[in-house]
């Protein structure tokens, strides 16, 4: 359970917390900007927003029961763990606007979670494609000013090269790499989830064996979801990475028997005590 003392629930344009008295569960939280850590200037933040075509002028004032239906826009925000220690969900904001609407949203998140970042922005990535996720990129980039943006990279024979597109592009092979990477790392604790409700939509995901990835069940969204994995993939640019194994090696000095003059049944004898040696150290 997030509580008010570790977290506040912010309406955007509106600078008073609204979780002083009630719980967070009791909340309806879409519009609600939910910061689960205060922003510091000594640290980095990666956002990815999952954009969606939503609901023109949608305000969580006059929501209504069949708009809990309609896909929300999502924004997570992660901070990147340092000296071992794991990354960390510091704020998300969830509401089925449209895309463009998302943009300003996200413009001001960014700017306040820009870290120690020099433009004053975090590094944001946006599912552009497909989707109307270029709508937000566009607004961000030629409106707001926001150019701190994720570079799609693509796999070369055995290179990775980087391309002239910004943001995240969805195909079959780049969502299933997306779900297996993030899911490793949640699993592997290299991660925390804080919000209450990405961690219900996390346990509303179905897996799709045959696409070896997942989605939301009947009724559930999983919008948070595709946010949260984007901004993890974004932070670690696992596109460069090759995750590395540590694998104790032994050196053994062999002797050359060719160069020397033993006889046959010597060198027979030498092999054996060297082979004993040798299975000794290995117990």
């Amino acid at each position: 359970m997030i509580t008010p003392e570790f977290s506040k629930l912010y309406n955007v344009g509106n600078r008073d917390s609204i979780t002083a008295t009630t719980s967070p569960e009791d909340i309806d939280p879409r519009g609600l900007v939910l910061m689960l850590e205060p922003p510091s200037s000594r640290e980095t933040y990666v956002m990815g927003i999952d954009p969606t075509v939503g609901i023109v002028t949608w305000d969580r004032h006059f929501k209504t029961r069949d708009d809990l239906r309609t896909d929300n826009g999502a924004i997570e925000i992660i901070r990147l763990g340092r000296d071992g220690k794991p990354d960390v969900q510091v704020c998300e904001y969830a509401a089925p606007i449209d895309p463009e609407d998302l943009a300003d949203v996200a413009n001001m998140l960014g700017r306040l979670y820009a870290g120690s970042d020099d433009m004053g922005q975090c590094l944001c990535v946006i599912e552009v494609y497909p989707g109307p996720g270029l709508l937000t990129q566009r607004k961000m980039i030629a409106h707001l000013g926001y150019t701190n943006m994720f570079v799609w990279k693509y796999l070369d024979s055995m290179s990775v090269k980087m391309s002239t597109s910004l943001g995240w592009q969805s195909s079959p092979k780049s969502v299933r790499d997306l779900w297996i990477r993030g899911t490793r790392h949640i699993t592997l604790d290299k991660v925390k989830v804080l919000s209450p409700y990405l961690a219900e939509e996390l346990a509303h995901c179905e897996a799709d064996e045959l696409k070896m990835t997942a989605k939301a069940s009947s009724g559930k969204h999983d919008d948070r979801v595709r946010a949260f994995l984007m901004a993890i993939w974004a932070a670690h640019d696992w596109s460069y990475q090759v995750e590395p194994i540590t694998t104790e090696v032994t050196t053994v000095k062999k002797p050359n028997w060719q160069s020397s003059d033993i006889s046959l049944a010597k060198m027979y004898d030498e092999w054996a005590d060297w082979f004993s040696d040798v299975i000794q150290e290995g117990q």
